[in-house]
């Protein structure tokens, strides 16, 4: 049974550490039997002039990324044991996770995965970095390296035997 008063929110983004930080969300979510949300921003490209065709345009992004975060949703369950919630907005992520963050009280701890190569952490990450938040209310956040191995993983989620 899950905590509804506590919340972890993790982010499904296209980067290959995004699913070490939704792994780890549900594995600390199911180690304090809090609930787990996954928000899958969709990438809606700009107005084209064409209403109708726009709004299609518009609908298909949101499709593909409701299918992309059921997809991540499915690794965390199998993985972990944990159902999570699943939001998909078409706001940018920052944007998106001050309105979440804002709007439900309960998600208190922000996981987010930071990447290792060349690119850098990722532009979330970076924005913390510079001091800059990502929600309006104070929440914890916390940092995932992307290049883990399952097994260290595990050993930080709390899984490892």
């Amino acid at each position: 049974m899950t905590d509804l008063s506590r919340k972890f929110l993790a982010i499904s983004d296209e980067t290959e550490e995004c699913i070490s930080a939704l792994v780890f969300a549900g594995m600390r979510a199911k180690a304090v039997s809090a609930g787990l949300v996954i928000l899958r921003c969709a990438r809606v490209p700009g107005g084209g002039g064409w209403i109708g065709l726009d709004r299609d345009i518009n609908q298909d992004a949101i499709d593909a990324a409701r299918l992309k975060a059921v997809q991540h949703a499915d690794q965390v369950e199998t993985r972990t044991g944990v159902k999570a919630e699943l939001i998909v907005s078409d706001d940018e992520a920052v944007d998106a996770i001050r309105k979440l963050v804002d709007g439900d009280q309960t998600i208190k701890v922000l996981i987010l995965a930071a990447g290792s190569g060349r690119w850098g952490p990722g532009p979330l990450v970076s924005r913390l970095a510079k001091g800059k938040p990502l929600a309006a209310r104070p929440i914890a956040v916390t940092v995932i390296p992307g290049d883990l191995s399952d097994k260290q993983l595990d050993e930080i989620g709390g899984l490892a035997g």
